[in-house]
């Protein structure tokens, strides 16, 4: 399955999809993003049932990366803005 996101993430907070996916151990989820301004750093990733949050940084406007979860139950997309900046991001995850 594909699930599309925009979202505004303002200055040194963290926001989270709405939707939740079940994935089992193992499995892996490709996250594909642009964002604006492009010379901050992010970092996008996977919230794991527990409240873990595993995720790759990007710093130069577009991350396309694959995360394998360590278990199994239901994960949400998270967005960590390290900047001072308010970005705007979009993009897509493919579970």
């Amino acid at each position: 399955a594909t699930g599309f996101f925009e979202a505004n993430v303002e200055p040194y907070s963290n926001t989270r999809g709405d939707e939740e996916f079940h994935l089992e151990e193992g499995e892996t989820v490709r996250i594909y993003a642009t964002y604006s301004p492009q010379n901050v750093c992010l970092d996008f990733g996977l919230i794991a049932p527990d409240g873990v949050f595993h995720y790759v940084s990007a710093e130069d406007g577009t991350i396309d990366t694959t995360i394998e979860v360590p278990e199994s139950g239901n994960y949400r997309l998270g967005i960590r803005n390290n900047s001072g900046n308010t970005v705007k991001v979009s993009g897509f995850v493919k579970y």
